[in-house]
């Protein structure tokens, strides 16, 4: 029976180009892996399979936080304690549209797996071993580790495909180049300023020749006095400043008290810029590699040529 109904179905064409037809179409419109998946590689070379439609994200880092709210707040389900930027981000945590899933060492993994993400961003190697065990449940893990300002325009674009705000995220990248542009405008002309950047003060602790912080005051007009440091940051003693005398200091903004007994010091008043007073502070927030960079490099080009901000 189920043969004569075959042979009956093949002998009319009408009905056997119909089925067809109908089977193209259902065909066409069903979404294969590969529409409803996509393949990325992250900054440390991982194959991350991330769903077409990302609605829910994690982010156990500040930096990717302020990548995605700028982006599409909306969609940030989950971030760490230390949300600074924007100020959308800060007011939807307050709100209680954003969880806080603790920092970036001691996550809650239960408050993550309740958010169900569809996409979690980390930082570098440092968080792999908190992040293993949300790879091994079967969560997403795109790991984001600029190391210059190219890597994180990169990021930042990437994120912007990955959310279907690709045109937004070359807007802002514009506005950024445009404020480069008129930087590299103010500094033309100017002897750049022998800078020393203090990140803390026991142990003293300085920037190095390939950190983050020494792009930004390149940028802005300065010559970091440890740029021959192979680390991007390490030690170093009084002795060691007093020898290469910077004309300017700047200190992250959580040295406030350490700093007034610095002043109090004889061999720091040996020092140019502690003698004439140019010294700043500036918050460590403005010295990490974020799509917002360009605001660190304004608050280090002012220190350096326009105002002493101490």
């Amino acid at each position: 029976m189920e043969n004569f109904k075959t042979i009956k179905f093949l002998d009319n064409p009408l009905v056997f180009w119909s089925h067809f037809v109908s089977l193209m179409v259902f065909l066409s419109c069903s979404p294969s892996p590969q529409e409803v998946d996509r393949i990325v590689i992250d900054d440390l070379g991982h194959r991350v399979r991330i769903k077409r439609e990302v609605k829910k994200i994690v982010s156990l880092v500040p930096t990717n936080s302020e990548m995605v709210c700028l982006l599409d707040c909306s969609r940030l389900k989950g971030a760490t304690r230390f949300n600074r930027f924007p100020e959308e981000l800060v007011t939807r945590v307050r709100e209680k549209k954003i969880k806080i899933i603790g920092g970036g060492f001691d996550l809650s993994l239960e408050s993550i797996v309740k958010i169900g993400p569809d996409l979690i961003l980390s930082n570098g190697p440092s968080q792999q071993r908190v992040v293993l065990p949300l790879k091994k449940m079967g969560y997403p893990v795109l790991s984001l580790w600029p190391d210059d300002i190219d890597a994180i325009k990169r990021n930042f674009l990437l994120l912007g495909k990955i959310l279907n705000r690709k045109a937004k995220a070359e807007k802002i990248l514009k506005g950024v180049e445009d404020g480069l542009r008129e930087l590299a405008k103010s500094t033309r002309g100017k002897t750049k300023k022998r800078v020393y950047i203090q990140t803390w003060h026991d142990p003293i602790i300085t920037i190095g020749r390939d950190s983050f912080p020494q792009t930004l005051l390149s940028l802005a007009g300065g010559t970091n006095i440890f740029s021959d440091m192979l680390f991007n940051s390490g030690k170093v003693n009084v002795e060691w400043i007093i020898q290469r005398n910077p004309e300017v200091l700047i200190f992250t903004e959580n040295q406030k008290e350490a700093v007034k007994r610095i002043l109090t010091l004889p061999a720091w008043r040996l020092i140019d810029g502690i003698r004439k007073r140019h010294l700043c502070f500036i918050d460590r927030a403005y010295l990490r590699p974020t799509i917002q960079f360009i605001e660190g490099v304004k608050r280090i080009h002012a220190c350096l040529f326009e105002s002493n901000l101490s």
